[in-house]
């Protein structure tokens, strides 16, 4: 089980880096590389504006990618016929679908996290008050764990953790009983 990386946007980053400040600082700073590169670009001009190019490129990529949408992390996993890739979203709505099967849960978010082959799952819950908090968690880990490897095939997970972001609703009011008089 792995995650798809951008390893190769990050090196094309580097790259635009990189050629770009090497054209922009040999145009305007210093002229001897300016030279060298204006030789294979031929005017000096044209190689400031390239460099200039690239830079811009990286920082629109870097400040919203053109207004392209983020793509999706997928998580892969071997099966017998070959790899199976399920988003990352899509693992987080199975989580919280399976959490609104709890009523005693008011709100659901999960966050995905994968390290060394193995997926962690963070889930943060809203509790409806009156409610056994330790047993509750316990059963929503072994609900979650078992459901994720059952429906999606994903063997592979080390640790998941409940947070109690809050607890709604009213307490129940313990109600005394009061001696009858005699």
């Amino acid at each position: 089980m792995k995650t798809r990386s951008g390893l190769g946007g990050l090196l094309t980053t580097v790259i635009l880096l990189l050629v770009g400040g090497l054209l922009v600082y040999g145009n305007l700073v210093n002229r001897e590389v300016g030279a060298m590169i204006a030789d294979l670009l031929i005017m000096p001009s044209i190689g400031a504006a390239l460099g200039a190019v690239m830079i811009l490129s990286v920082f629109l990529h870097w400040f919203g990618g053109c207004g392209k949408k983020k793509k999706d992390r997928f998580i892969d996993f071997q099966s017998d016929d070959g790899s199976v890739g399920i988003s990352t979203k899509a693992i987080q709505d199975f989580i919280e679908r399976v959490g609104k099967e709890f009523a005693a849960i008011k709100s659901i978010e999960s966050d995905l996290k994968q390290d060394k082959g193995a997926l962690d799952i963070a889930i943060s819950v809203k509790v409806v008050s009156g409610n056994k908090i330790p047993e509750l968690s316990q059963v929503l880990q072994q609900r979650v764990r078992e459901s994720v490897r059952e429906s999606l095939g994903l063997d592979e997970i080390r640790n998941i953790t409940i947070q109690v972001a809050e607890i709604v609703g009213e307490p129940a009011k313990h109600v005394e009983e009061v001696p009858a008089s005699e």
